[in-house]
């Protein structure tokens, strides 16, 4: 989300990919990264320079492809 990505890796020391992100209880946001190698999850709180619309884009990424059928929800 931010203008170098690489800065974060997994455990195994490879390249994450933003997959999501979660709003903690006091509203702080982080993001949700899966490693690109063994799929490891790791979150990180939003830093200041993370792009606002890349987080807006990977939050409504959830919203416009739930897993279940969305005419189910009612």
């Amino acid at each position: 989300m931010d203008d170098s990505p690489d800065d974060r890796q997994s455990v195994c020391r490879r390249s994450l990919e933003p997959i999501g992100v979660w709003v903690k209880r006091d509203g702080e946001w982080s993001i949700i990264h899966r490693c690109c190698t063994c799929s490891c999850l790791k979150t990180n709180r939003i830093a200041g320079d993370d792009l606002p619309w890349a987080l807006i884009a990977l939050a409504a990424k959830a919203l416009a492809r739930p897993p279940f059928p969305i005419d189910a929800a009612g």
